[in-house]
């Protein structure tokens, strides 16, 4: 079946398969589809109505849904799959052009978490920025300290100090909106 309607309408796809409304977003959550909102219709994209009906063909030549394996997915598998796409930048379009309605800090957000996952990354570069920084003495940001260390800074109450690794941060006054941390080696 092709598709030529692209945002394409989730209740159509009760009459696409004839299957009943649970039937058919069991089908979308089994695929990790993520569905839109225009107005008060629920949308898909094309391309995952396409990965609907491989689906449908798997599960109609007597497959199921825990075994299926898309080869549409297979074939661009990448690291960009693993973006975190939880703050759902991309799911409000613009009801009038189609188009993702992103205020201009999100389209920032998104290419920078775009670029941390195409860059290559040495294996220890982490490490490396963080003796650099322990060694110069520099403050650095909590949204800094997070990005090198993959996780936020956090201190128990009545405390200003959080390890981890090989290194302490110290919680020294601020930068910005945030909390400034010196770089500590732990010996």
């Amino acid at each position: 079946m092709t598709v030529e309607i692209d945002p394409f309408p989730v209740a159509a796809l009760l009459d696409r398969y004839s299957l009943g409304k649970q039937a058919v977003y069991n089908r979308i959550d089994a695929l990790d589809i993520k569905t839109f909102k225009q107005g008060n219709k629920s949308y898909i994209t094309a391309s995952d109505v396409e990965l609907l009906d491989q689906l449908h063909d798997h599960i109609s030549a007597g497959g199921k849904m825990d075994d299926f394996k898309s080869p549409l997915a297979e074939l661009v598998s990448s690291p960009l799959d693993r973006l975190d796409t939880s703050s759902r930048l991309v799911d409000r379009l613009d009801t009038t052009t189609g188009q993702p309605d992103l205020a201009l800090g999100e389209v920032v957000q998104l290419v920078e978490a775009i670029a941390r996952h195409l860059r290559p990354t040495e294996p220890l570069q982490h490490l490396k920025a963080l003796e650099e920084a322990a060694a110069a003495g520099w403050l650095l940001s909590s949204s800094e300290v997070e990005g090198l260390i993959g996780c936020k800074p956090r201190v128990k109450s009545g405390e200003s100090q959080f390890t981890r690794g090989s290194f302490s941060f110290v919680r020294s006054g601020k930068i910005g909106n945030q909390s400034g941390w010196k770089v500590v080696r732990v010996n």
